[in-house]
């Protein structure tokens, strides 16, 4: 490269991601509170944590299998709550 910044196309967006499940319920829990992350189209990520931290239900989220219970996920620029 020759110094000049490299435009980098996002290819997926967290913003305030919150996820409750079973809302409005008595066994409701939270199991993703306020993530907000961008990834680059093309970038690799690794996501890290214990058992029942929340790492598949933040990874169901970019495949629109859940939806956000508060907060918005975009993937490619399509919001995974319009993809219904």
């Amino acid at each position: 490269m020759t110094g000049e910044a490299r435009s980098v196309a996002e290819f997926i967006r967290a913003e305030h991601l919150s996820h409750v499940f079973h809302a409005g319920e008595e066994d409701a829990y939270r199991a993703l509170s306020d993530v907000s992350l961008s990834i680059a189209d093309g970038e690799f990520l690794a996501v890290l944590g214990t058992n029942g931290s929340g790492k598949s239900t933040l990874a169901r989220h970019f495949n629109a299998l859940l939806l956000p219970t508060e907060g918005r996920c975009t993937v490619a620029g399509l919001d995974t709550k319009e993809t219904q």
